[in-house]
């Protein structure tokens, strides 16, 4: 009777120091509620395509009669279905120093983008720079964007880390009136999300 006491005991002893060490990782090692382990980076890729128009008048932030355009894009990424809203203003280059010849170039102004993923979360950015060569005989544009996440919700909460977009549009409301533009888009971006921890 002595003896299975003891073992019992042996047992309880080892199952409360399993318990223990797990409790103590897990403080240690921060995870969100999908598992995913925070404090780390993940290479981040998203094929996508959708629409844009003009955005309000409101969004012309260099008065120069042109308002941004509010894109609306679905598509798959490292996260699984993600929807993408992205606001952009461009303004017109008189000296074309990075497009072919026989295109416009245009700018960007202003610039930020939000990624909404299947499970709900969201992450934030902002564009630094772009430039876009639009061809006035095809109406197509290619779009080059580099900017940066920052934040969200969720795992996402303090994200940061480099983005760039390549895509391609075709406008379809053209001549563009009064800064009016609408037409479709689809492009591709690559990244890299640094998980800062909640």
């Amino acid at each position: 009777m002595s003896e299975v006491r003891t073992k019992r005991w042996s047992l309880l002893t080892v199952i409360a120091f399993a318990v223990c060490t797990t409790a103590v990782l897990g403080l240690a090692t921060s995870c969100d509620n999908e598992s995913n382990a925070q404090n780390n980076e993940i290479d981040f890729t998203e094929t996508y395509s959708g629409s844009f128009g003009t955005a309000p008048a409101a969004t012309d932030s260099n008065d120069d009669g042109k308002p941004a355009n509010l894109g609306q894009f679905l598509g798959t990424s490292t996260f699984g279905s993600v929807s993408i809203q992205s606001l952009n203003e461009f303004e017109f280059v008189l000296e074309n120093a990075d497009c072919d010849e026989g295109k416009d170039q245009f700018t960007l102004v202003q610039r930020n983008f939000v990624k909404r993923f299947s499970n709900g979360e969201l992450i934030f950015g902002t564009w630094a720079s772009g430039v876009s060569c639009f061809d006035p005989v095809t109406n197509i544009a290619e779009t080059t964007q580099m900017g940066n996440f920052s934040g969200g919700t969720g795992q996402f909460e303090n994200a940061t880390g480099p983005i760039r977009i390549d895509y391609t549009s075709t406008f379809l409301a053209v001549p563009s009136i009064d800064g009016f533009d609408f037409g479709g888009s689809s492009g591709i971006g690559i990244g890299k999300i640094v998980f800062n921890g909640n």
